[in-house]
């Protein structure tokens, strides 16, 4: 569902919040449930006691001092002690869960006469009911009036509101600080896979965590580890090959010279020679390691027509047409970013019309943007991500040109590297468009 957060932690937070407030509302159901009638069986036993040492003091004390005593028990004790006349405003109190067990506990210890009434007439909004209790002594009836609290003991709801919020807070904040160090590893875990996309060489990231956080940390370092063997292999291999093919290379253009062959021939051999001196450069150049060079601001423009310039005299035969944005400065490294211009530019002198245009201009946010548009046969959109990869050719689509198949695997692994992104686009009116976008970064992110 797109309502609910993505993160791990933020959805465990949810789940311990809802489950926290459930368990608290059902903590304080059952409290107040399973608490309230012993609440008042014990407000009744302490109240009732009060009730019989007043009849009991009404019984034994003259007549000419129970106005005495009726005025100290309102004074010092704050109930209002009086002999029924017959003509008080009162009711019998409703038949509630608090006062039932009240009411029958008293008639048990004071008789059936004992009874518990409201006043008749309105109160204050908000104030409790009056309650007056009718007590039947030796010589008549008298009435004790008290609040309505004296009778229910007081209410713990609140303080044990406040104590399961306290509680769930606490667990909350506990499961939340290890939810932090289960995510800790994990994160340090995803930067480092997509500094390895990015053809970077990350540090070894921390073993620690749980168990399964901790196994998959250790099994990322060994595929860490094993990736970078790997490329150190393939370096070694690539650099082996390309050293041990040049020099037997070398000796056959110096013999070739010495041959009495006709010019065509010497011309068609030492272009042989050419394309597999050429081929050995891309192993080189795929080899090779461009995170290690570092960064520079330089003329982005002033590069591409270096490069525009470099094309133009080794195939005369083409005509380039340059709209360059100047100046357009970059953090990058230059060496790696040549050897793209240069091989996008090749790319489109060896597989396409004489025609070529090289456009680079600023995009929003500070990006960069190269264009290299031929006019040649085009590339189907199914083919423009397999094109990507090393080794690969499109020989039945373009004009068959001779090549490792690995100009366009650098372009794309350069350009990754410096965050920006590689297409391959159909050209209004026919061709090809290979488009190069590099963001503005710094050194920090480079």
């Amino acid at each position: 569902m797109k309502i609910l957060p993505q993160s791990l932690l933020a959805r465990t937070t949810i789940v311990l919040i809802f489950a926290l407030i459930a368990s608290q509302l059902v903590s304080i159901a059952l409290f107040r449930y399973y608490s309230r009638e012993p609440r008042v069986q014990l407000a009744a036993i302490g109240f009732i006691g009060q009730l019989k040492t007043i009849r009991a003091a009404l019984e034994i004390i003259p007549p000419e001092q129970q106005q005495e005593f009726l005025r100290r028990m309102r004074d010092e004790r704050g109930m209002r002690v009086f002999r029924g006349r017959g003509n008080e405003p009162m009711t019998v109190a409703p038949d509630i869960p608090q006062l039932r067990a009240f009411r029958e506990r008293m008639r048990e210890e004071l008789g059936e006469h004992a009874e518990i009434f409201v006043l008749a007439r309105p109160q204050k909004a908000g104030a409790p009911p009056v309650l007056i209790t009718r007590l039947p002594v030796r010589d008549g009836v008298f009435f004790v009036v008290f609040p309505r609290n004296r009778i229910v003991a007081q209410d713990y709801t609140l303080a044990w509101v406040g104590w399961g919020v306290f509680g769930g807070v606490m667990a909350l904040a506990g499961a939340l600080f290890l939810m932090w160090r289960v995510n800790r590893p994990l994160k340090a875990l995803a930067n480092a896979a997509k500094d390895i996309g990015r053809g970077k060489d990350p540090e070894p990231i921390a073993e620690m965590g749980p168990s399964e956080v901790k196994s998959v940390a250790i099994a990322f370092n060994q595929m860490r580890d094993d990736l970078h063997r790997l490329d150190q292999d393939r370096a070694n291999f690539l650099a082996g090959v390309s050293h041990d093919l040049r020099t037997p290379l070398s000796r056959l253009r110096l013999g070739i010279e010495m041959l009495p062959a006709d010019e065509q021939s010497r011309r068609d051999l030492e272009k042989d020679i050419e394309e597999i001196n050429g081929v050995i450069g891309q192993f080189m150049d795929f080899a090779r390691d461009e995170s290690d060079e570092d960064v520079e601001s330089c003329d982005f423009s002033f590069m591409v027509r270096a490069a525009a310039e470099r094309a133009q005299r080794c195939y005369p035969d083409h005509k380039i047409t340059l709209d360059l944005e100047t100046p357009l400065t970059l953090l990058l490294r230059p060496l790696a970013i040549k050897r793209v211009i240069i091989n996008l530019i090749e790319n489109a002198m060896k597989h396409a019309d004489s025609e070529l245009k090289i456009v680079t201009s600023r995009r929003p946010g500070g990006a960069a943007q190269l264009s290299v548009m031929d006019r040649g046969v085009g590339i189907a959109p199914s083919e423009v991500e397999r094109l990507k990869q090393p080794f690969t050719r499109l020989e039945n689509s373009r004009t068959g040109a001779s090549g490792a198949g690995l100009g366009l695997a650098i372009v794309d692994r350069i350009v990754k590297q410096h965050r920006g992104t590689f297409t391959l686009l159909p050209r209004n009116g026919g061709g090809t468009e290979a488009r190069v976008i590099l963001p503005q970064m710094d050194s920090a992110s480079a």
